[in-house]
């Protein structure tokens, strides 16, 4: 088997074809983006629209109050005005100042992430500094001087330390985009598998090669080559164009590989219909690129959209799974977020290569 998946990389290595779509093509499209979003990515983040709904907690008006301007544009409403101003998208989200002071956002993007570090902020410092005040009461200035350096802290630096562009959907898009573009040389190798789709799959389907050896061989050799393709998308990202991957960057390692995966099972189970081949090229282009519109790559506010009026699509789709999975690592650092959508992308994964295979398996033919 160790020469059959030789073989086949170097005829991947041999398709222009293939390594335009799979390669050059992902590389022309993120230098367009660089040009037209600017050379500059590290752009400061605008004040996110909050609302406030006074209740007497003068203490979190006064910490919400140092935040407005340069962080937060706050706007003092009731409570009914609030939910309406949410509701339409005037607003990221709720600060209810009452004794627990409490939040409520619409999404969960980054802005909606950093009300909530916020939120928590605040309550860590109070609840220290009550405990400060009952054991050492003196200490109580000191503490206050902390919280107020938290502050300044928190307006200064972008969650995770990363920044908050955000043209960074489309350049997370595009990667999920050149992931699942691995479909088309999963179509073609799922071609080359079917006696009935062509010539040479119905001289190999006869030959003493167990079946078995012949698929993994050719969709480890379509990984490898793909998988190959995006680190050095990624690498050209990063060092070419400067874009950001965060301090955690070996956590994006699984996600490409899960991404590519899943994208060569696809195009495997695909390949393996009884369609014609350009409508099945059509459809891996096609169907790639529509995910990936949802996700953000043509219209950076898109998947934020979709989260509001159909969060399923986002669960289910493996261009948002992978996009929001860059985004946990490179820029908010959402471990929790990150092991989600790694998760999700793992068992759709699981799926399309269960179904690929259950496609490819060996089959009799009437004649061919």
């Amino acid at each position: 088997m160790g020469r059959l998946y030789r073989y086949n990389v170097l005829r991947i290595l041999r398709d222009r074809a293939d390594m335009f779509w799979t390669l050059l093509f992902p590389l022309i499209m993120a230098t367009l983006f660089y040009v037209t979003f600017g050379s500059s990515q590290m752009e400061n983040m605008k004040p996110i629209p909050v609302a406030v709904v006074e209740g007497g907690n003068g203490i979190f008006e006064t910490f919400l109050d140092a935040l407005d301007g340069e962080t937060l544009r706050l706007q003092k409403m009731g409570a009914q005005e609030a939910q309406e101003a949410l509701t339409s998208g005037a607003v990221t989200g709720i600060f209810y100042s009452e004794k627990e002071p409490s939040l409520m956002v619409a999404g969960t993007q980054i802005h909606e992430s950093i009300l909530e570090m916020l939120l928590n902020g605040y309550r860590q410092n109070q609840s220290l500094t009550e405990t400060i005040g009952g054991k050492h009461p003196l200490g109580v200035l000191g503490a206050a001087k902390a919280m107020s350096e938290q502050t300044d802290y928190v307006e200064e630096v972008s969650a995770g330390g990363s920044t908050q562009d955000s043209s960074l959907d489309s350049f997370f898009s595009l990667i999920a985009m050149a992931c699942l573009f691995g479909a088309l040389m999963g179509v073609e190798s799922a071609m080359r598998l079917r006696a009935d789709q062509s010539a040479l799959a119905a001289r190999r389907s006869v030959t003493p090669t167990r079946r078995m050896g012949l698929i993994v061989s050719e969709m480890a050799a379509v990984f490898t080559m793909q998988f190959a393709y995006i680190c050095i998308l990624l690498l050209y990202l990063h060092f070419g164009l400067g874009i950001g991957m965060g301090r955690r960057w070996p956590l994006l390692l699984p996600v490409c590989a899960l991404g590519t995966l899943c994208g060569v099972a696809a195009g495997m189970f695909l390949g393996g219909t009884r369609l014609k081949e350009g409508i099945k090229i059509g459809v891996v282009i096609a169907g790639t690129l529509f995910l990936c519109f949802l996700s953000g790559m043509m219209y950076s506010g898109m998947k934020a959209e979709v989260e509001r009026f159909a969060p399923l699509v986002n669960r289910l789709s493996p261009a948002a799974l992978i996009s929001d999975a860059f985004y946990s690592v490179a820029v908010y650092e959402n471990s929790c977020r990150y092991a989600r959508s790694l998760i999700l992308l793992a068992v759709i994964t699981l799926l399309l290569t269960a179904a690929a295979y259950l496609r490819m398996r060996r089959e009799r033919y009437d004649s061919i």
